[in-house]
């Protein structure tokens, strides 16, 4: 019985935790929207903005950003916020939100490292976190000219948020948005310290730019390491269980546990270490990938319930994000010749940097560094 009441007890702590994280996640993003709002008539802030507007740039910055800090979730929240404030266009955060797709597959890759000094070890797991890499880059080589030209993912993320709450031919944002009320004394004695909300470039809007990140990272990652403590064990047992039952069944736990956890990269990275025991094939990799993520496009959604001046345009980008893994599953996964690309490609990689070992360090240099960083620079300097 004091067993089970500890466990209760505690329990109840990790749902608390949770939720306070998640409130501090939510005010992050409309103190980091409300303050890059603010200064949006900086020349810096310009200049960014006009980069990102080239949909091959958004894609690098969005690539080489999620690289660095190693989270889509954190890129796609960021992104959401600045389109929910309207200071950047939903046409110039696709490129960005596919981008982050690309570059938090990162991690997963840094992970299989660790087995280089085991020939056919690293061979599996490189393997096996590459497919990772190489079904998102796919999907983007396919849906980005589509969208471009088309328009394809914004029209049917508009479609979706149409269904939401109207009110007088529109969106009803406010009335969408549930947690204005809740919000709402957190922000406003943060503004009152800053003697007042932001209204122009001045050094209150960065402050609340500051504060927002902060809060942004501090909840993102506290939340992912209550969540992996809680889940993780779990996690690794339930997909041990179910492995090779069914492909789609690998898309459900991979969207599920990524859900959970708040995190692809930790889903994707679980992976690594099994494929390099010989416990699970690339095939058997590839359907958890996509829906790891699928499940990662929750924190955004989450994100867009902060709202703001264009929050249907945050709801929006939100969708498109859902709407582009979603897609990019339907694609590649139902037809066999086409699944069976990515876990080839993947092995073929698998197999080269087996063999020259110092290939594999070149090839997460270029693409996740190297030639996003270069094509930023050449954009800016031309």
């Amino acid at each position: 019985m004091v067993i089970q009441r500890e466990a209760g007890r505690s329990k109840l702590w990790t749902a608390l935790t949770v939720i306070v994280l998640l409130y501090v996640f939510i005010c992050g993003i409309k103190l980091m929207g409300g303050g890059c709002k603010a200064m949006k008539k900086q020349a810096f802030v310009n200049e960014l903005l006009t980069t990102t507007a080239n949909p091959f740039v958004g894609l690098f910055v969005g690539i080489l950003v999620t690289s660095i800090i190693q989270s889509s979730s954190a890129t796609t929240s960021i992104v959401v916020a600045l389109v929910a404030e309207g200071t950047l266009a939903v046409p110039a955060a696709i490129p960005i939100v596919m981008g982050a797709n690309i570059g938090t597959t990162v991690t997963n890759t840094l992970v299989s490292m660790g087995y280089v000094m085991r020939r056919e070890e690293f061979r599996r797991a490189i393997s096996g976190a590459i497919v990772h890499d190489v079904f998102n880059v796919l999907v983007v080589i396919v849906l980005l000219p589509l969208e471009l030209a088309f328009g394809v993912l914004q029209k049917g993320a508009e479609w979706l948020t149409a269904l939401l709450p109207q009110s007088g031919g529109g969106l009803d944002v406010k009335g969408f948005n549930p947690l204005e009320p809740i919000l709402a004394p957190t922000l406003n004695l943060i503004y009152g310290l800053l003697g007042g909300k932001p209204t122009r470039p001045d050094w209150t809007a960065g402050v609340c730019v500051l504060i927002g990140l902060v809060c942004i990272f501090f909840a993102l990652i506290m939340l992912v390491r209550v969540l992996r403590r809680m889940m993780l064990g779990k996690a690794e047992a339930f997909i041990t269980r179910v492995l090779g039952r069914s492909g789609w069944m690998g898309i459900l736990i991979g969207l599920v546990v990524t859900a959970m956890v708040q995190s692809s990269s930790i889903t994707t990275s679980v992976m690594v270490p099994m494929a390099a025991a010989g416990i699970i094939t690339v095939a058997q990799i590839f359907p958890i990938t996509v829906g790891a993520n699928i499940g990662t496009t929750i924190t955004a959604l989450i994100a867009s319930l902060a709202g703001g001046e264009h929050g249907i345009d945050g709801v929006t980008i939100a969708c498109i994000h859902c709407l582009f893994n979603i897609v990019g599953m339907l694609i590649f996964y139902p037809v066999p010749l086409l699944r069976r690309i990515p876990p080839a490609l993947a092995m073929k990689v698998g197999d080269l940097a087996a063999e020259s070992r110092k290939m594999a360090l070149v090839y997460i240099f270029l693409l996740f560094f190297g030639v996003p960083g270069a094509m930023i620079f050449l954009y800016r300097l031309f």
